[in-house]
């Protein structure tokens, strides 16, 4: 039962990373649409292992319906692809446009119902046949925690970069395929014919060949169905582009939203307003935005260099097959420096490369740019979250040369602010004016903030001058446009409306309130009702946290029965919190990578294998009666992961050496502790006949709380409290767990 195990976890990890790319690529990526995924996935496992698999125990199912399930866990995921590429259609809306929070939810949380299910109850089922065939339950959850691991690995750096969804779904359904043939068929063939191994490359290679081919047809007709006027689609490790094409004009989309358009004029009030701020911009560096229109607009300053810095090389390419001819060769222009990173990492690297520690001295031009563009979505995710944030805005400062602007934009509104629009772009400003003395802000749909250290000499009369001086031939950006902007009574309103948010917190890295702001007015839009509750989250502190746990500690020693399930499902909850902590810590201290982030994901998978392993070996080593000494080792693994997120705790609050390397290291160690609490739990509960049912109870407490602390981490926790202070609340939980066991 090892491989058919390890094949459940392969597809479990496989199967939830393809379906979150695909739901998020329909429907937005926000923290709370993640957190929501992931959520939902851990719930139905939950439930299929802790609830439906008592049907296995009922019923004496055996290998042959373990079998049946894999080869049906592969056809599920298939037709969950084929579901969520239509679900568009089904609800009525059309591409590009936002679905309702309601008809979202519940088109998540039911799309995703089958396939986990299943996976947790060929998780349980599994557990009971090792154990009957002179197994421990907990060699079931090593077995799935290293095909999650393998799965992982592999999707994160060979899959997403070479097969489309529908490809890496027909490999796991192979895959699948030739572990049930190999666990049920192929024992029943005499083997004098042929080595048994042969039968299954027999199997598989076909099977690998038709799924390359198939599943590219699949990929661009269901792809077709929810696009009109396709022109490019293609995955990449950060997201899916989409190009319309109709009529000569070209239509971006990164993950289902509308990224830009050709013909737009938006680029022009993106650049101008911060290029003509500066009486002379000769080196600028733009951060996103440059195919959709800013390159061109910036070349028509007299600018000596253009540093552009973008993430995704996809991008790149689909641009300069589908732009107009003479915007992709703006790309090759010789003052056009394009590099291909996470703009904040550049940021940060060219910052130390400047000065160090230090920061420039306002009479020593050592700073880099004279302007400094920000075209990037507003803070909807932690990722993007960092580009808003106090320490980011001193980077930038730092590579700026004295009197140089820092430009950036906000989603707005001409008329009315809704509390949380106040809110979201007044953390903002307010965080801009904390690095910034000089902040100008201007008013439109969009609020475009420009910020100097230096008194900036940006009114009407000195930026139409420069516009005049430099020739500049734009069809929206004009003299005359200059001058509405500034003389508009929306121009001191706006001013007006974010002095007035002075009570809003300021945006940190280790403290991204900016996000959580961000999701409350994303929320706002479709639920007003929720408006009150996201306003009395945001005074939950520490002391929030207390006071459920000492009520949960009381519970279960009152109902002793739970107390092993509560101490599993507490470490699960904890493993997950500090997993997305470390993320957010490393995205923080190093940039946004996505192989290195896979790394962080994969080294926690990777230490739930190893803590698993190591507690088997233990538990090998003692005698029938290890019950005791297996609640003595859960309640030192208690401790352990509490110590822990205290010892993150003190780390974060000094210079982290080689985070690249050091925060891959303390993923895996969380990973371990957690992932050595699963087989100690089961060798403490675990009685004759019951083994695999108290297997598959424990799993879905595990997961359970795993699922609590995906939202309750990523949602709530750390954008209220913090980083640090998130961490405290682990330990806090942790610590309930191990009085509820004592």
């Amino acid at each position: 039962m090892r491989i058919p195990l390890a094949a459940v976890g392969f597809t479990s990890i496989v199967g939830q990373i393809v379906l979150m790319r695909e739901l998020v690529a329909t429907f937005y990526g926000n923290e709370l649409i993640f957190g929501l995924i992931l959520a939902a996935w851990l719930a139905w496992v939950a439930v299929g292992s802790w609830g439906l698999a008592r049907l296995a125990g009922r019923h004496g199912f055996g290998a042959g319906i373990f079998a049946a399930g894999l080869v049906l866990s592969g056809a599920l995921l298939l037709a969950q692809i084929l579901l969520v590429r239509d679900v568009r259609a089904l609800l009525g809306v059309t591409p590009g446009a936002f679905v309702e929070f309601g008809p979202l939810v519940a088109a998540t949380v039911l799309i995703l119902a089958p396939l986990c299910l299943l996976m947790g109850f060929l998780f349980t089922l599994g557990a009971r046949l090792v154990v009957e065939r002179g197994g421990a339950g907990g060699q079931a959850y090593l077995w799935e925690s290293i095909g999650a691991v393998t799965g992982g690995a592999l999707f994160s750096f060979v899959l997403i970069r070479w097969l489309d969804p529908f490809q890496t779904a027909l490999l796991v359904a192979s895959i699948n395929l030739v572990v049930a043939a190999s666990l049920w068929i192929l024992r029943r063939l005499p083997s004098s014919l042929l080595p048994r191994q042969l039968y299954l490359l027999l199997i598989l290679a076909p099977l690998l060949l038709g799924s390359l081919f198939l599943g590219r047809f699949l990929n661009e007709a269901t792809l077709r169905w929810q696009w009109s006027d396709l022109a490019f689609a293609a995955d990449s490790p950060y997201g899916r582009l989409i190009i319309q094409a109709r009529d000569g004009q070209r239509a971006f989309y990164e993950n289902g939203l509308l990224a830009f358009e050709t013909q737009g004029t938006f680029a022009e009030e993106v650049v101008h307003f911060p290029t003509l701020a500066h009486p002379d911009p000769r080196n600028v560096l733009l951060i996103g935005g440059g195919v959709a229109g800013d390159l061109r607009e910036l070349l028509k300053h007299p600018v000596d260099r253009v540093t552009y810095v973008e993430l995704d090389p996809l991008l790149i390419e689909a641009a300069q097959t589908h732009l107009p001819p003479e915007d992709a060769a703006l790309l090759d222009d010789p003052r056009v420096t394009l590099i291909l990173s996470d703009g904040r990492l550049f940021v940060k690297e060219s910052a130390k490369l400047i000065d160090g520690a230090t920061r420039p001295s306002l009479d020593e031009p050592t700073g880099s740019f004279d302007v400094v563009i920000l075209d990037l979505p507003e803070p909807a995710t932690g990722a993007l979250n960092r580009f808003y944030t106090h320490e980011f805005f001193e980077e930038a400062r730092a590579i700026l040369n004295p009197g140089g602007v820092l430009a950036l934009g906000l989603p707005s509104a001409e008329n009315y602010w809704s509390p949380e629009l106040a809110r979201r772009n007044g953390s903002v400003y307010h965080t801009l004016r904390a690095v910034f003395p000089e902040v100008l802000v201007l008013p439109g749909e969009h609020n475009f903030f420009l910020a100097s250290e230096l008194p900036l000499q940006a009114g009407p009369d000195a930026l139409a001058e420069r516009f005049v001086e430099r020739g500049l031939e734009t069809r929206w950006v004009t003299p005359e446009y200059i001058e509405y902007v500034f003389t508009t009574d929306r121009f001191a309103g706006v001013r007006q409306e974010l002095e007035a948010t002075a009570g809003v917190r300021l945006n940190r890295d280790l403290t991204p309130i900016s996000y959580y702001y961000d999701l409350a007015l994303w929320l706002s839009r479709f639920q007003p009702n929720l408006r009150g509750a996201f306003e009395s989250a945001s005074l939950v502190n520490l002391g929030w946290v207390t006071v459920p746990l000492a009520l949960g500690v009381a519970w279960v020693r009152w109902r002793r029965g739970w107390a092993v399930p509560v101490a599993i499902g507490t470490i699960g909850l904890a493993g997950m919190m500090l997993e997305v902590a470390i993320l957010f810590a490393f995205q923080v201290l190093h940039g946004y990578v996505y192989a290195e982030v896979s790394l962080i994901l994969t080294a926690f998978m990777a230490g739930l294998a190893l803590g698993a392993g190591t507690s088997n070996r233990l538990l090998a080593g003692w005698s029938p009666v290890a019950e005791k000494r297996a609640r003595q080792a859960l309640i030192g693994v208690q401790l352990a992961v509490a110590l822990y997120g205290l010892f993150f705790v003190v780390l974060l609050r000094v210079s982290i050496p080689a985070p690249t390397l050091v925060l891959p290291l303390l993923t895996l160690l969380a990973g371990l502790l957690a992932g050595m609490a699963f087989p100690l739990a089961v060798a403490q509960v675990q009685k004759g006949g019951e083994a695999g049912r108290v297997t598959g109870m424990l799993y879905g407490a595990d997961l359970v709380g795993g699922c609590l602390g995906a939202l309750l981490g990523a949602v709530l926790l750390i954008p209220l409290l913090g980083i640090p202070n998130t961490c405290v609340a682990v330990a806090l939980i942790v610590l309930a767990g191990l009085f509820a066991l004592l």
